[in-house]
C-alpha cells in the first residue's frame, strides 16, 4: 500500500493574537503623553477643530469632513500642531498616506516634545507598507515617543511587534517584557512574550509566561493551546498535550486550531497507540462539520490529505480514502496526494485511473520522483504497449518538460527491471544454494564413513572446506541480493545514527578517523524502516573510513528541510575522492573501488532510499573526500509543529484616544 503522505504543515503557523486593552477594565485610556499641545488662539479655530474632532467620533468616522474642517482650522491658525496632528490623523484613515505623514511631521515641528505625535506617526509608517524602510523609520518614531515618555506602554508594545516583524526577538522579548511590568493585566503583551519565546524555542520561558497568564485567566484557551506544544518540546509529554488541547477545545469548541492540533498529534502516535487512529478521524471530522458553518479555518485541504493518509492505513478504508483525498485536491493541489490517489486506484485494480493520476502529477511536477517509479511498474508489468504512444503524448503536450519526463521515466524503468532481474537472479541461486546444501551433506556422511587420516579422508576434508566457503559466499551473496519490502513505521533518525557510532567508535578510532556530529534538533520523526536504514548508512560510514585508510575526518550531518518537507543527512568524508569517470558506475550491483568488497553496498543504499521515496546525491574531489547526501520526505503525521503568528498591532483610533480594534 501507499507509503507516501502529503506533508502538513501545523496550524500553529499564522494564529493570530487576541486583541485586549492594558486597563484592567477593558476601557482605553490615553497616557499622558497624549495631552495636546495649547488649543487654537481664536474661537472660529477651535470651533472647526471641535467640528473635526466630533466627525472623527467612532459614531460618524467622516474623514472627509473631518479633514476639511481641518483645514478651515489652519487657514484661521496654521501653527497649532493640535490641528496639525488631527488632520495628519484623517488623511491616515482617509488612506492618504503622503498627506498624513506631512502634516504630522509639521506638528512635530511645532511642538517636539509630545511623544503622542511621533507615537501617531510610528503607526502611519508601521501600515506603510509600499515605503522602503517603513517599519525602521516607525522604529524610530516609537523610540522617541518611549524616551519622551517611558511609561508608554502603547510605544513599548508596538515597537515590539515591529522587532518581531524584523526578526530581532531579542529586543521584542525585552519591549513586551516591559509592558507586562508596567502593566500586567496587558493580555496580549503577555501572550506575545510567551510566542515569542516559543519562537526562540525558550521553552521553559515561555511555559512559565503562559502558566501566569492562566493564574490571571484559568480558563483562557489559546494559554492551554501553547501550552501543549511547550510540554511537547520541553517534556516530549504527549499526554500532557493532548490534556491541554482537549480542554481548549472544551472551553472553546470552535477552536479549531486547537481541534486541528489535537487530531495532527493523535495521527503522529497512531503506530504506537492504535486508538489514537480513530480519535484522530473523529477530530478532523468534526473539525470540517464545524468549518462548514464557520468558513475560517483555511488550511481546510490538510485536513482532507491527513484524513486520506487516516483511511490509507487500511485497505478496507480504500474508498473513503479516495473520497478525502479528491476533495482535497479541489481545495489545493498536492503532488503527494494526487500520487496516492493513484496507489489507490492500483489498490482496487482500476489501472487506467492509477496510470491517468501518475500521468498528471508528471505533468505538474515534472521533478516529483513517485509518480515515476509507480508509472514505470505499470508499464512493465501491465501496459508495456502503450509506453510509446504516452511518451509521444508527452513530446507534443510537455515539450518544455519532455526531456525531464523521458530521463526520469527511463531511470525509473531501468529500477524495474533492474529489481526484476534480482528477483529472478535470487530465485536461481537460492536453488543453486539448496542443491550445494545437499551436496554438502553427502560429502560430510562420505567423509564420516571414509578410513580416518586417509588419502580419501584427507581429500574429502579439502573439499569440504572450499564447498564451505561457497556455501558462505553464496548465502552472503544471496542477503546482498534480497530486498524485503520495508515494514514502515515512525523512526528518529538522529537516535539511530547516534546508537550506530557508538557502535562504530572503536572501529573509527582504530583508523585513526575523528568523527563529528551535527545533528539537528528540529528534525522531525520520518516514516521508514530502521533496519533497513541502519544497513544504509552502516554501508556509507564504512565506505567512508575504508577511502581514508591514513586517518581523516568524518562528518555526519543532519538537517531539516522545511520548505520541501524533507529531512537531509550527510557523510562528508576527507578521503582520496572518487574518480570523475568511475561515478555512474557506483551502483551498479558487483561494481567496485575496494579489493575487498562486494560491490552491493551502493546499490543497496539506493534501493533503500528509493523505497523510501528519497533521493541520494553525490559530490567528490579526487584526493579532497566525498560527500554523500541522503533526502527522505517528511510525512505529515511527523511534521513538527512550529510557531509563527501574526501580532496585530494596537491601533491608533482617534487624536485623543487609543483604540483597540482588530485590523482586516
Amino acid at each position: 500500500m501507499s507509503n507516501a503522505k502529503p506533508a502538513a504543515k501545523s496550524h500553529f503557523q499564522g494564529h493570530e493574537l487576541h486583541d485586549t486593552s492594558p486597563t484592567p477594565s477593558g476601557e482605553t485610556e490615553a497616557p499622558a503623553s497624549t495631552v495636546e499641545s495649547a488649543l487654537p488662539t481664536s474661537k472660529e479655530a477651535r470651533d472647526q477643530y471641535a467640528l473635526g474632532n466630533w466627525y472623527l467620533e467612532p459614531a460618524q468616522r467622516q474623514y472627509p469632513l473631518a479633514i476639511n474642517a481641518y483645514k478651515r482650522a489652519l487657514e484661521l491658525d496654521p501653527d497649532c500642531a493640535a490641528v496639525h496632528h488631527s488632520l495628519g490623523f484623517a488623511y491616515y484613515k482617509e488612506g492618504e498616506f503622503d498627506l498624513a505623514r506631512e502634516a504630522l511631521q509639521r506638528a512635530i515641528e511645532l511642538n517636539p516634545l509630545n511623544a503622542n505625535y511621533h507615537y501617531v506617526l510610528g503607526q502611519l509608517l508601521e501600515d506603510w507598507t509600499e515605503l522602503d524602510g517603513a517599519w525602521e523609520k516607525a522604529i524610530h518614531e516609537f523610540t522617541r515617543a518611549i524616551e519622551l515618555d517611558p511609561s508608554y506602554i502603547e510605544a513599548w508594545y508596538n515597537r515590539g511587534l515591529l522587532y518581531e516583524k524584523l526578526e530581532d526577538l531579542e529586543k521584542a522579548c525585552e519591549d513586551f517584557e516591559r509592558v507586562v511590568q508596567c502593566a500586567p493585566t496587558f493580555h496580549a503583551a503577555r501572550h506575545n512574550l510567551g510566542v515569542l519565546h516559543m519562537k526562540q524555542q525558550h521553552w521553559e520561558d515561555a511555559e512559565r509566561v503562559f502558566e501566569e497568564i492562566l493564574e490571571i485567566e484559568p480558563r483562557e484557551p489559546d494559554a492551554h493551546y501553547y501550552l501543549a506544544e511547550i510540554y511537547l518540546n520541553l517534556y516530549a509529554d504527549v499526554d500532557r498535550a493532548i490534556h491541554c488541547l482537549q480542554y481548549a477545545i472544551e472551553r472553546d469548541p470552535v477552536h479549531l486550531d486547537a481541534r486541528f492540533e489535537l487530531g495532527l498529534l493523535y495521527a503522529k502516535h497512531r503506530y504506537m497507540r492504535p486508538e489514537f487512529r480513530q480519535q484522530a478521524i473523529d477530530q478532523f471530522i468534526e473539525l470540517i462539520k464545524r468549518n462548514d458553518e464557520l468558513q475560517t479555518f483555511e488550511p481546510l485541504d490538510q485536513v482532507f490529505f491527513i484524513l486520506g493518509s487516516l483511511y490509507d492505513d487500511r485497505p478496507e478504508d480504500a474508498d473513503l480514502a479516495i473520497y478525502a483525498y479528491k476533495t482535497g485536491l479541489e481545495h489545493a493541489p498536492s503532488p503527494q496526494a494526487q500520487n496516492n490517489l493513484g496507489l489507490l486506484y492500483l489498490q482496487k485494480n482500476m489501472i487506467d485511473k492509477a496510470a491517468a493520476e501518475f500521468k498528471r502529477v508528471i505533468q505538474r511536477y515534472p521533478d516529483y520522483e513517485s509518480p515515476y517509479h509507480n508509472l514505470a511498474k505499470l508499464y512493465f508489468y501491465e501496459r508495456d504497449e502503450e509506453i510509446l504512444k504516452d511518451l509521444q503524448g508527452w513530446l507534443e503536450t510537455e515539450p518544455q518538460t519532455a526531456a525531464r519526463i523521458i530521463f526520469h521515466l527511463t531511470l525509473s524503468l531501468m529500477d524495474v527491471a533492474r529489481a526484476e532481474a534480482y528477483q529472478s537472479l535470487y530465485s536461481q541461486l537460492h536453488r543453486l544454494k539448496n542443491l550445494i546444501s545437499a551436496t554438502g551433506g553427502q560429502l560430510r556422511s562420505a567423509s564420516r564413513q571414509a578410513e580416518p587420516d586417509s588419502q580419501l579422508h584427507n581429500s574429502l576434508n579439502q573439499i569440504l572446506t572450499q564447498h564451505e566457503e561457497c556455501y558462505n559466499e553464496m548465502v552472503e551473496l544471496l542477503q546482498q541480493l534480497r530486498m524485503d519490502e520495508p515494514v514502515f513505521g515512525l523512526i528518529d533518525i538522529n537516535r539511530i545514527l547516534d546508537t550506530m557510532l557508538r557502535n562504530l567508535m572503536p572501529v573509527l578510532e582504530a583508523k585513526e578517523i575523528e568523527c563529528q556530529q551535527i545533528f539537528d534538533t528540529r528534525l522531525p520523526p520520518v516514516k521508514g524502516d530502521s533496519g533497513q536504514l541502519k544497513e544504509a548508512f552502516n554501508n556509507l560510514i564504512i565506505n567512508a573510513a575504508d577511502a581514508m585508510e591514513g586517518g581523516g575526518f568524518l562528518q555526519i550531518k543532519t538537517a531539516y528541510l522545511p520548505e520541501i518537507s524533507q529531512i537531509q543527512i550527510s557523510f562528508i568524508d576527507t578521503g582520496i575522492g572518487i574518480p570523475y569517470e568511475v561515478r555512474d558506475q557506483l551502483y551498479q550491483p558487483g561494481y567496485t573501488l575496494k579489493q575487498h568488497g562486494s560491490g552491493f553496498g551502493l546499490n543497496i543504499v539506493q534501493r533503500t532510499v528509493r523505497d523510501h521515496r528519497g533521493r541520494t546525491e553525490l559530490h567528490s574531489e579526487e584526493g579532497h573526500g566525498t560527500t554523500f547526501s541522503i533526502y527522505l520526505p517528511v510525512d505529515l503525521e511527523a511534521t513538527p509543529i512550529q510557531t509563527n503568528l501574526q501580532m496585530r498591532p494596537i491601533f491608533y483610533e482617534s487624536p485623543h484616544e487609543l483604540g483597540f480594534e482588530e485590523l482586516v
